[in-house]
C-alpha cells in the first residue's frame, strides 16, 4: 500500500507543477501506466480505466499523458507504422515485441551487445543509438 501512496503523491506533484488539477481520473491514468508491465495506447488506458469502473474520456487521457510526459514521469514510444504507446520513463534501455495476432506490445528486458551491432554497419559508419521491434505471436495467442 505504501507504493500506492508514493505513486499518488508523485502524480499530485507532477500535475501541480504544470498547473493542472489533480483529479481522480488523472491519478487513475498515472496508476495504470505505473503498474503496467507493457506500453499502452490511449485506447488501452481508456479501457483499463473502465475496467476499474471509472469513466475517463479520451480527451482527459490525452491531457494526462501529455502532462506526465512534460514532467518526465512517462515517455512516448512510437512503433513503426503504429500509434504512440506510453510507458514509464525510468525504464532502462530495452526493446519491444509486437504480437501480430492481438497487436499488444511487450517490453523485452535487456539489449544486445552494442559492440556486436557495430559489425552490421558498413565501414566508416558509427553506431550512436538503436531501437529494435520484434514481431511474432505472444504467449496468449500461441
Amino acid at each position: 500500500m505504501a507504493k500506492h501512496a508514493h505513486t499518488h503523491e508523485h502524480n499530485h506533484a507532477a500535475t501541480v507543477r504544470i498547473g493542472q488539477r489533480n483529479t481522480k481520473q488523472r491519478a487513475l491514468i498515472h496508476e495504470i501506466i505505473m503498474h503496467s508491465e507493457r506500453p499502452l495506447t490511449i485506447a488501452n488506458l481508456v479501457a483499463l480505466a473502465a475496467e476499474q469502473h471509472a469513466k475517463v474520456g479520451q480527451a482527459t487521457v490525452y491531457r494526462t499523458v501529455n502532462a506526465l510526459i512534460e514532467v518526465g514521469t512517462i515517455k512516448s514510444v512510437q512503433m513503426p507504422g503504429g500509434e504512440a504507446l506510453y510507458e514509464k520513463a525510468h525504464l532502462h534501455h530495452h526493446h519491444h515485441f509486437k504480437c501480430t495476432v492481438c497487436g499488444k506490445v511487450f517490453d523485452l528486458p535487456g539489449c544486445l551487445d552494442t559492440g556486436k551491432l557495430q559489425n552490421f554497419l558498413p565501414p566508416g559508419f558509427t553506431l550512436t543509438a538503436h531501437e529494435f521491434t520484434f514481431y511474432g505471436t505472444c504467449a496468449d495467442c500461441t
